[in-house]
């Protein structure tokens, strides 16, 4: 599921991976899912949540939901068997998904399916979400977007000069988004909205070592 970064304009932004806790609560898991760094899958190696909602897997040192295969369509999706409450949001899956597109760099798509509308969705996680002054409505979606070049220290990222709508992400760069918005028009996120997280553009080993701990570095390679 392709989704091309907005623009939006800030100052520079020091993202660092916080120092992650034991997730305790749904509405926690969402705020740590929010940052869109490694603190998501360190904070549930000793999670603590609703029986029968997420079922998940060891990675290494760290645990993320349990998908088949996130390079293979079909096989990048997780069913919650019981649906996860997150702060009145009904939060009813949650996807992987990784590939890289000839001439465009690579993708990484990961986050939850949920009932209701992005509006609906967006307003009642707002309060969850770090940062949330940035995070905007853009058209029909809700986004956090901020930019990072190939050689900058590895936590920076700026929040002006980003990608614009539709523009594909200059090489040497990579775009990160939170962002709620209409799943795709076919099942399983069809009929749904997607609250996720997304890396593109130049993402490179080292990158993926330290934001996506659950991946093998080199799945792109």
């Amino acid at each position: 599921m392709f989704r091309p970064l907005l623009s939006g304009i800030g100052l520079l932004a020091i993202a660092c991976t916080a120092q992650a806790q034991a997730v305790s609560t749904p509405e926690q898991l969402l705020t740590e899912f929010s940052r869109c760094d490694a603190s998501f899958f360190e904070g549930l190696r000793d999670a603590r949540l609703p029986a029968g909602t997420i079922r998940l897997g060891d990675y290494g040192k760290v645990k993320a939901p349990t998908v088949m295969n996130p390079l293979q369509e079909g096989g990048n999706y997780q069913a919650f068997e019981n649906p996860l409450m997150v702060n009145g949001v009904r939060m009813v899956g949650y996807y992987n998904q990784a590939q890289t597109i000839k001439d465009a760099g690579n993708f990484l798509f990961w986050g939850f399916v949920a009932d209701g509308t992005p509006t609906e969705v967006a307003a009642r996680l707002k309060p969850l979400i770090v940062d949330n002054s940035r995070f905007v409505p853009m058209g029909k979606t809700f986004t956090r977007a901020e930019i990072r070049r190939i050689g900058d220290p590895i936590n920076q990222w700026r929040t002006e000069g980003l990608t614009g709508p539709g523009v594909a992400t200059p090489f040497g760069f990579v775009d990160r988004v939170l962002m709620v918005d209409n799943g795709d028009t076919t099942p399983p996120l069809g009929g749904h909205t997607t609250v996720f997280c997304s890396l593109q553009g130049t993402v490179t080993a080292p990158l993926l070592q330290v934001y996506r701990p659950d991946l093998n570095a080199h799945l792109l390679d």
